[in-house]
């Protein structure tokens, strides 16, 4: 296939095209590298600076490279941002959604993956979430999300030989198998590689948060490691040949930050330096995958552990930054 990435110099977007690009597909990496980096794109793969913003550059790039299905990761996605900045998440997560699939219809490309999230659940009361639990975001970011998907499922009614897949991807963490690809930032807004950064700093670590729901009062959350996520990509960009769904991608096992924390020092053995700080806005107490669909549909599983991502965030921040 000729698999178009949007956001495919990013953390995720580069570990899934590598995946396609092992198994003989043709990628084109689409990015504008407001937050991802040429570092992080293949040599094997086509390698296209642009805005998910920019209809006429989308349309051209899915005309002349023949596009047969679309990634599409490239978005804004820090939820603390979201709060500060609605409008700037909805200008691109919404938008920039809307004009891909307009340059579908354009050039009738009928299969789309999207990369959706966790944060389309909110704070909801349930231990595990499943795809039907409600729907009711706490903060513009999972709000954006939650449009990208109707939009999406909107599109479908009036095209009956259109599929998707969305999945909904809970935390991701971890490097690439092969040591390549993993999260290139030095001010990580993720959990794990912000513990790992910690240890190789020799820095003090910030427990956003002390009176959760939860063991320990930290936030509780479903981790997920990003060499699993790009599987369920691939594996989904054969169920949207001939099915459509909306699918959990987690461990359905939920790890609190304290957790980690402690886990990070036991096997990477580090002396433990914290404190507790203030919650962040918009953080939900617990989000917990069921991920009983996936497995039945896509013929997934998680194979990774949060000892494992801990252990390939590290070495990968180590060597790269």
């Amino acid at each position: 296939m000729n698999v178009l990435i949007t956001g495919g110099a990013g953390y995720i977007g580069s570990v899934t095209a590598e995946l396609f690009l092992n198994n003989k597909h043709n990628v084109i990496i689409y990015d504008d590298l407001s937050t991802g980096f040429l570092k992080l794109v293949d040599k094997r793969a086509k390698f296209i600076k642009g805005s998910i913003l920019n209809y006429s550059l989308l349309c051209k790039t899915i005309k002349e490279n023949q596009i047969d299905l679309i990634i599409h990761l490239a978005a804004k996605i820090i939820v603390s941002e979201s709060v500060r900045k609605p409008a700037l998440y909805h200008k691109i997560n919404v938008n920039g959604t809307a004009n891909i699939l307009k340059a579908m219809k354009k050039f009738n490309v009928n299969k789309i993956l999207f990369a959706s999230s966790a944060a389309v659940y909110g704070n909801i009361k349930k231990l595990v979430i499943t795809e039907n639990s409600n729907k009711k975001p706490c903060n513009p970011y999972g709000e954006t999300k939650l449009i990208g998907e109707q939009l999406i499922k909107d599109y479908k009614k009036n095209h009956k030989n259109f599929n998707y897949v969305c999945l909904r991807l809970f935390n991701v963490a971890g490097a690439s198998v092969s040591g390549k690809y993993g999260l290139l930032k030095n001010k990580p807004y993720l959990l794990i590689p912000s513990i790992n950064d910690s240890f190789r700093l020799n820095k003090e670590f910030k427990i956003f948060g002390h009176n959760y729901h939860t063991i320990d009062k930290t936030a509780s959350r479903d981790y997920i490691d990003v060499n699993d996520v790009a599987k369920a990509f691939y594996l989904g960009s054969t169920y949207v040949n001939k099915k459509s769904g909306i699918f959990n991608i987690g461990n359905q096992k939920g790890t609190t930050v304290k957790q980690v924390y402690d886990e990070g020092c036991k096997v990477l053995n580090i002396k433990p330096n914290f404190t507790y700080q203030s919650n962040r806005p918009g953080d939900p107490d617990v989000l917990i995958a069921s991920n009983k669909l996936a497995i039945k549909e896509l013929k997934w599983k998680p194979n990774h552990s949060i000892k494992q991502m801990i252990i390939s965030d590290y070495k990968y921040r180590n060597k790269n930054l």
